[in-house]
């Protein structure tokens, strides 16, 4: 019997699991990934016409929790699914690719100390087979230390944004490594509130912009440039009076930036909120977008016909339940198409990527999970 049930614990692990077809006009399919504990992504590349998706798992690391990479084709198809990490919990962030045709993965690891838990950053290199090339961790002594924002630069090396927590405050923090890993330098960039690094995106000349969110009485999107060796340029917070929680910062054809997240600006509801900004930090637009209950966005990105592409989380359409959430926009932020998916529990959408054919939206789904807790939920959208 021990040996059945293992080989059908195996099967569920090795194989996506369909949802009924949907009744949206181009989406070829939703499907989950995952086994019988939690599962679920917060970041993804396309490379060759495939997808790699990072997150974490507890279904392949049943005692901890490891950093995973799933790899699927364009049918949504498996073509492996890997987890990261030793016997403690690791967490996975973030995705991206190299100039030399391999993947960056980073997260995080905790380790127990004698006075509590250490939580440093995890790096990871590998293959495209996702063979692991070399992993690396960083961070300080009963610190924690989060990593989220990641980087290859155009000279090779490694940029890492996040946040470390001293048991006062958290401050931002950014490492720079070389090809292979090795630290080059990192900074803290303290300030008297709380500040958590997010994302990071490339200005060009080897500057950056740094998004993070600061808790500094109403809460705001918080945007530093850098240059190379880390030194800030300039620093702007972007917002309402009221709460806003940044996710993603990403770079469109014109030069300038999509910032994306959350806002309680219109209401003490959240509503998904979009800034573009200028390389220099000026404002070119707000949007805010949902219905009447809790809305909030997760990433943003121009697609290759210059619309822009929006997912998140909305409580406003559907069942009552928390769906996922897809917004296409043309290039100014106006509004050309609303989807909700999901079932009855809880979804929502992380990431999403385009392919030539598609756009694929990932995240998580409670609804569609066998067991009720999460699994990795990918839904293709045809163009």
């Amino acid at each position: 019997m021990r040996c059945i049930l293992i080989l059908s614990y195996l099967l569920c692990m090795i194989m996506a699991c369909d949802k009924p077809t949907s009744e949206t006009a181009g989406v070829p399919f939703e499907k989950t990934y995952g086994g019988p504990l939690v599962d679920y992504a917060t970041g993804a590349i396309v490379l060759d016409e495939q997808i790699y998706m990072v997150g974490t798992t507890k279904s392949l690391q049943a005692f901890s929790g490891g950093l995973s990479l799933t790899k699927i084709d364009a049918s949504g198809a498996v073509l492996f699914e890997k987890s990261y990490g030793g016997t403690v919990l690791d967490f996975g962030t973030n995705i991206c690719t190299t100039l030399d045709g391999n993947l960056l993965l980073v997260g995080m690891t905790s380790l127990p100390t004698a006075s509590g838990t250490q939580v440093d950053v995890f790096i990871l290199k590998v293959a495209t087979n996702g063979d692991t090339l070399w992993t690396k961790t960083y961070g300080d002594v009963n610190q924690f230390d989060v990593a989220e924002g990641l980087l290859e630069t155009d000279n090779g090396e490694i940029l890492i944004l996040g946040s470390t927590y001293n048991g006062a405050t958290n401050d931002f923090k950014l490492l720079r490594l070389d090809g292979q890993g090795n630290l080059l330098w990192q900074k803290i960039y303290n300030s008297p509130y709380n500040d958590e690094g997010i994302n990071i995106a490339s200005a060009g000349n080897d500057e950056y912009l740094l998004l993070g969110r600061r808790q500094d009485g109403d809460d705001d999107f918080y945007v530093m440039k850098i240059d190379e060796q880390g030194t800030l340029i300039w620093e702007n917070s972007y917002g309402t009076p009221q709460y806003e929680q940044a996710h993603s910062i990403s770079k469109t054809s014109d030069g300038n930036f999509l910032l994306c997240g959350h806002s309680s600006g219109l209401d003490p509801l959240h509503h998904l909120y979009l800034t573009k900004i200028t390389t220099d930090g000026l404002v070119l637009y707000e949007k805010q977008y949902g219905g009447l209950a809790h809305d909030g966005g997760t990433s943003a990105i121009e697609s290759s016909n210059g619309n822009l592409l929006l997912v998140g989380e909305t409580n406003s359409y559907g069942n009552g339940s928390k769906r996922a959430f897809f917004l296409e926009t043309d290039a100014r932020g106006t509004v050309l198409e609303e989807l909700s998916f999901g079932g009855d529990l809880s979804d929502k959408f992380s990431a999403i990527v385009e392919t030539d054919e598609a756009y694929y939206l990932i995240g998580e789904s409670a609804s569609f999970s066998s067991t009720g807790t999460a699994d990795i939920y990918v839904v293709k959208r045809v163009k």
